[in-house]
Parts: C-alpha cells; sequence; structure tokens
C-alpha cells in the first residue's frame, strides 16, 4: 500500500500551534485556560482529520494523479462542534470526500460527545445525582449544558452493567439475608401500573453489607419469589453459611424459602407485625400494647422471652383478643432471633439488627428519595437503570464499612 510523506504539512500545522501557544503567554492566560485548551484541542483535531483524509486519498491536496488511481476526491469540509471535558469545542472543520465514504477516526459519526464526557455523565449518575440534576452539577466543569433527555439517552450505556449485576456468580458468604419489596409507578400502554421490585439484601460472614440483587415482578406471589431466590442458588448463593432470613411475613417469600432454603431459621418482622396488630386496637390501647411487646423482642433469652408473650396475652386476651392471636400465631417466628448463639458483648446490637428488616428498609428511603421526583417510569429499562445505579453507589459505600459485631459469634 502506497503512504503520502505529509512532513511539510504537518510541520505547517504544528508551526501554528506553535505559535498560538508563543502567543498565549501572557498576563491573562490562567484567567480562562480552558479556552486557550479548546482552541489547542480544536487546532490537534484538525490537524488529525486532515491528516486521515490525506492517507485515505493517498494524494496530497491539489496533487493531480492519473483519474485512474484516484480512490476517491476531496469535497471541501462541514462544521460541527463537540462536548469535551475542557467545554465545547465548536466549528470544527472535518474534511469529506466526494463519494461520502471517508470515515474520521477522531469521532465516530453523528458524535457530538468526547467518550469522557459520556463517562463522566454515568459516573455522577451512579453517585446519586439524578437525571435532572446531572446537567447542573456538571455544567460548571464542562462549560455545556446537557438536557435531562440527553442525559438519559447517555445512562443508556450502563444496560450492559446492569445486566452484567443480574448475571455475577455469587460467593457462598452470607449469613443473614433480608428480603422485601418496594413498589414502583410505570407507564403502561394505557395508564400508570404499580410494579414491584424484589429485593435482597445480605451480611456476610465478613461484616460486609450488600445490596445482592433485585428483580421486577407484578406482585409479591410465590412464584415470583421463588424464581428470584433461585436465580440466587443458581449463581452460587447456596446458604452454607446461611443463620437467618427476615422477612416482613410476606406469603410468597416464606412459601419459596421453605423450597429454596428449608434449613434457615426464618425471622418475622416484629415492626411489620406490630403494625398488623394494632390495627385491632383501640387508638387509646396502642401504646400500652407496644409497651408490653417491646418487653418480648427485648428479652434476653428465648425463655424470658415467651415468658413477657405470656403476660401480654393475660393482660390482653379479653380486650383485644385479635391482637394477641395476631403474635400469637407467629411467636416461634418472631422469637427466632433469639435463639441464634451471640457473644454477651456484641448481643444487643445484633440482635437489634435482626429481628426486623428496617436494615433494608433504609435502603428503601434512598430508592424513594431518587425515585420520587420522578413520578412514574417510562419503562423497565429506566427503572432497573435507576435501582442498580442506588445499589452500586451504598454497595460502594459499605465496601469499606463492615459491620464488625457480625464476625463475632461463638
Amino acid at each position: 500500500m502506497q503512504y503520502v510523506v505529509t512532513d511539510n504539512s504537518l510541520r505547517r500545522r504544528w508551526a501554528r500551534v506553535n505559535e498560538f501557544f508563543q502567543s498565549s503567554r501572557e498576563e491573562n492566560f490562567w484567567v480562562d485556560i480552558n479556552h486557550y485548551l479548546r482552541r489547542l484541542v480544536k487546532d490537534v483535531i484538525e490537524i488529525g482529520l486532515d491528516e486521515e483524509i490525506t492517507q485515505y486519498m493517498q494524494t496530497l491536496p491539489y496533487q493531480r494523479t492519473p483519474n485512474t488511481n484516484r480512490l476517491d476526491y476531496r469535497n471541501g469540509y462541514y462544521w460541527r462542534n463537540l462536548d469535551t471535558t475542557l467545554g465545547p469545542v465548536e466549528d470544527i472543520a472535518v474534511p469529506r470526500s466526494r463519494q461520502g465514504l471517508f470515515r474520521p477516526s477522531v469521532f465516530d459519526r453523528y458524535q457530538r460527545r468526547q467518550e469522557a464526557v459520556n463517562t463522566a455523565v454515568c459516573n455522577v449518575f451512579l453517585r446519586g445525582i439524578s437525571t435532572r440534576d446531572v446537567a447542573g452539577a456538571l455544567k460548571p466543569l464542562l462549560n455545556t449544558t446537557l438536557s435531562a433527555s440527553t442525559v438519559s439517552r447517555i445512562t443508556k450505556r450502563l444496560d450492559p452493567l446492569v445486566k452484567e449485576f443480574h448475571r455475577r456468580p455469587l460467593l457462598d458468604e452470607y449469613q443473614f439475608l433480608f428480603l422485601d419489596g418496594i413498589t414502583i409507578s410505570v407507564k403502561g400502554s394505557l395508564k400508570a401500573k404499580k410494579i414491584l421490585i424484589l429485593v435482597a439484601y445480605g451480611i456476610t460472614v465478613f461484616g460486609k453489607k450488600e445490596l445482592i440483587a433485585f428483580r421486577i415482578a407484578n406482585a409479591e406471589s410465590a412464584p415470583a419469589c421463588e424464581s428470584f431466590l433461585n436465580d440466587l442458588y443458581k449463581r452460587g448463593f447456596k446458604g452454607e453459611n446461611l443463620k437467618m432470613i427476615v422477612t416482613d411475613g410476606s406469603k410468597g417469600f416464606i412459601a419459596a424459602l421453605e423450597i429454596v432454603y428449608p434449613r434457615a431459621l426464618h425471622q418475622r418482622c416484629w415492626v411489620h407485625k406490630l403494625r398488623n396488630a394494632t390495627k385491632h386496637l383501640k387508638k387509646a390501647d396502642i401504646k400500652p400494647f407496644k409497651a408490653d411487646a417491646r418487653k418480648i423482642y427485648n428479652a434476653s433469652s428465648h425463655r424470658e422471652a415467651v415468658n413477657a408473650f405470656k403476660n401480654l396475652r393475660k393482660e390482653w386476651h379479653r380486650s383485644a383478643p385479635a391482637a394477641v392471636n395476631c403474635i400469637e400465631r407467629d411467636i416461634d417466628e418472631l422469637l427466632a432471633f433469639l435463639t441464634i448463639p451471640i457473644k454477651e458483648q456484641f448481643r444487643s446490637f445484633i440482635r437489634r439488627q435482626i429481628r426486623t428488616t428496617n436494615i433494608i428498609e433504609r435502603s428503601f428511603r434512598e430508592v424513594r428519595r431518587r425515585t420520587r421526583p420522578m413520578g412514574c417510569f417510562t419503562n423497565y429499562d429506566s427503572v432497573s437503570r435507576i435501582i442498580y445505579a442506588i445499589f452500586n453507589r451504598l454497595n460502594s459505600k459499605w465496601q469499606e464499612k463492615p459491620l464488625v459485631e457480625f464476625t463475632q459469634f461463638i
């Protein structure tokens, strides 16, 4: 293949760049350094484009050759802008060929942003900034304005990361598993509808907290929950180190646990149980009833908790039989957390963490904070991107902050 020597052209163009550099050494150079750098970037890009089309044509500008040896002909320039990490570079002269076959390697066709800009947008989005606020957060750095729709298109680059998150192998190192769901609105064919995000949250044997997985479901049904847990099992979470699974009392998860993780202890959430029990009480009775129930889950031993429940039943079985029965029918699952042997100095902290699903509800508060301004999502993919972004940020934050108390079991 023939290569065209363009030393003279390069020298001529670089001389202009050096001349610009020399002329820029003034007192106000540092006032707006990005302005000068953008001019320099524009010159460098145009130099590269001119050299690329010269190599493509195999002829220098204005060089005459026999028609039989010509691959194509120059056809002037067109101008385009490019957003870079230094700000917008405007009116870049891009050479074009008569047949339209020349494709520069500096940027793709229709590309309006440098890859580094797209990466910055995705990173800011992953750190918890909403789609609408990303543009404002990056404007001082990029000196350009990005619309919310542009940010949404850029964040579609996260879709492969979302798929990787759903398919990644799991280590069988979780000792506590918390299961719950959160509802989100998504546009349907005729109107908005509620969907459920099933979420698995784990604490490893090393005390590390992690939002393990999530899945979009239409309801918290037994088949949906079983499919969700089976996916965890197939990816490596066999449950060999699993001490307990905590749920809010969902019938779907309870049925699925008996199939996928039948040997794990099941703990029902005290907060959800008391919420259900107090629905059967008069308003004046709620506070004293909760005070008696507090003696049950704050007991130092399983036997003491059973005695505390007997006292509650004796006190309330006549005035609030439905509330008492609500607790009594699930008393074994409510007291499961008291059967796990724990060193005394860490007992209070660990039991407080595992007797409810509050630990996962705190993560849901972050989800609601991000999704509330959006109102209704356009489709399932946009939901997955937001949930992944939130989970990725929380997992990154927890990576270096393990719960040391959860490594201190007997």
